[in-house]
């Protein structure tokens, strides 16, 4: 598996004309802020906000091509996880699996019954990307009596 930046970004994020931003924001929002981060390009014909004007603009989600929630799973030794972070090609997954002995010699405990593990990129498998459409809950509270 490559170290392809699409992969594993989890978080809320809304797509204007074709590039996708970190946003901010939830369905009864009148606008989006989309966070211009590392190497995104300015969001052209885009206001920006006034409380950061060189990393925040904003857009009325009738701008946007696609506004959702990601989220990643993975696996690991044929294990299921669930993605919070990658970095320097490497992945940290906190274990959804059921198989406690596997947990407690492969794993860090990190609370009463959690287990996490950080782990090579070209080591996990199925990487698999669940997205909320929320772009399609605005339009449906848009709706007259909903």
């Amino acid at each position: 598996m490559g170290s392809d930046s699409d992969v594993f970004r989890s978080g809320n994020f809304a797509v204007y004309r074709g590039h996708a931003y970190r946003a901010y924001g939830d369905r009864t929002s009148s606008e989006i802020a989309l966070a211009v981060e590392d190497a995104d390009p300015v969001p052209a014909g885009l206001q920006a906000d006034p409380q950061e004007p060189d990393r925040i603009y904003l857009a009325r989600p009738t701008q946007v091509d696609a506004w959702y929630v990601s989220s990643w799973t993975f696996r690991w030794h044929g294990e299921l996880f669930s993605c919070y972070g990658v970095r320097d090609d490497q992945v940290t997954g906190l274990y959804i699996g059921g198989n406690g002995a596997f947990a407690s010699e492969h794993l860090r405990r990190v609370g009463a019954v959690d287990y996490e593990g950080t782990f090579p990129l070209d080591e996990v498998t199925d990487p698999t990307e669940e997205r909320v459409d929320l772009l399609a809950r605005w339009h449906k509270r848009q709706q007259p009596g909903a």
